[in-house]
């Protein structure tokens, strides 16, 4: 029978500590690995985005000028109707009534005016004869004249009532298709006040064109103009790419952000092209071409990194890495517009490598930092990567080596 061998704990205990150091001390030398990408020449847009609602390119909403019960409604959603069409009527029998008795008034009112000349007239050669006093001459003129301002006020009354008759009865002011009908024959239509929104009887919609009422954040917003391009994808219709056109830039907020978020504006979009798929109410993205780069070079955003100006070290300018002979060389570079993954630049040639990778080298890459010659590994993964000792390099226990107390073959 074979004897096992034991090990002492003294000598165990020694050997689970040289192991320990060896990690502490002698960390394994790594190669790092730069991501090198190709700087070409191209076109470039740079581009602004947000999100809103589809809707026509005319909307109105009738609200109810005045209340009172709903006494008929002659259309329904999804009619088609002309300007001047008859909508809806609310009950008229009360403004009816205060309309005839405005009538009335005025009617009254002229029959006083023409007894009250009559009275003046009869009056007047009365003292022209001797035969009436001055008092009772004015008096008789100064009635005229208060005969007629009640005639005046009667015809504005009528005038007045006039208006609220007419307000019983809608029609539509525009050409288009009824989009909402939010009343029934026979509910009370609310008018609105300083805090309340009256009620909204029928939505009316000219779908002829339709409009992206889009909001954009500050730093989306700076950049957009009347007239631009824009590219609007509904989410009902994912795969269509609609063109549509820049029609108005809110000038002010429309949210109250108060410093605690970005501000949001309005901005209209009008589509060039609208399909018979469209609804009012549809959700839509939109991009808006903001700039645009013919036949210009381009590197990938990341590339670039600010460094030291040759001219004023005091300062630092937006440069590219590139690897020359072994080492880094910072290219200076003055930027132009930005894509999504791409960004212009000027002060480097189509077809130069640039360093693009990894992002945490690329903060603390210098100008004439040393690379070991290796592979090289491009942006698209094929072999072109420069090799650079990690840190820890050279020291004891790296890879291949043995451990401090530790003898070969320890493992």
């Amino acid at each position: 029978m074979k004897k096992r061998k034991r090990w002492p704990i003294a000598a165990v205990v020694a050997v689970t500590a040289a192991i320990a150091l060896a990690f502490v001390l002698g960390p394994r030398t790594e190669e790092i690995v730069v991501q090198m990408s190709m700087a070409s020449t191209g076109s470039l847009e740079e581009r602004s985005d947000g999100s809103g609602v589809l809707e026509g390119v005319t909307l109105v909403e009738i609200s109810a000028a005045r209340g009172g019960l709903v006494d008929s409604v002659a259309v329904e959603a999804g009619d088609t109707v002309r300007a001047g069409g008859l909508l809806l009527v609310l009950d008229r029998e009360d403004a009816l009534a205060g309309l005839n008795e405005a009538w009335a008034e005025v009617s009254s009112a002229q029959i006083a005016l023409d007894q009250a000349g009559r009275a003046a007239e009869r009056t007047e050669a009365l003292w022209a004869a001797g035969l009436a006093s001055d008092e009772e001459n004015t008096l008789a003129a100064e009635e005229v004249r208060s005969c007629r301002a009640s005639l005046t006020r009667a015809d504005a009354s009528a005038a007045m009532a006039a208006d609220d008759l007419s307000e019983t009865t809608y029609y539509s002011p525009i050409d288009g298709v009824v989009t909402e009908v939010n009343v029934e024959v026979g509910e009370m239509a609310v008018t609105g006040t300083m805090n309340n929104a009256g009620t909204v009887l029928i939505t009316v919609e000219d779908i002829s064109s339709f409009l992206v009422r889009t909001t954009m954040v500050e730093s989306e917003i700076v950049d957009v103009q009347e007239g631009m391009t824009a590219e609007v994808t509904l989410d009902a219709l994912p795969d269509t790419v609609f063109t549509g056109v820049v029609e108005t830039v809110g000038l002010s907020s429309s949210n109250d952000a108060g410093g605690e978020e970005a501000a949001e504006y309005e901005v209209l979009v009008r589509i060039d092209s609208p399909d018979p798929r469209m609804r009012s109410g549809m959700s839509a993205s939109v991009e808006i071409v903001t700039a645009r780069s013919d036949s210009c070079v381009t590197v990938p955003i990341q590339a670039i990194v600010r460094r030291a100006d040759p001219g004023d070290p005091s300062r630092t300018v937006p440069c590219v890495l590139t690897v020359e002979n072994g080492c880094v060389r910072a290219i200076p570079v003055e930027t132009g517009i930005t894509g999504v993954m791409e960004i212009e630049v000027e002060g480097v040639a189509s077809g130069t490598g640039v360093i693009s990778g990894p992002t945490e080298l690329l903060r603390t890459l210098q100008d004439g930092d040393s690379l070991d010659s290796g592979d090289e590994e491009n942006a698209d993964g094929s072999d072109t990567q420069s090799g650079m000792p990690g840190p820890g390099a050279g020291m004891p226990g790296g890879s291949g080596g043995a451990g401090p107390g530790m003898p070969p073959g320890g493992r």
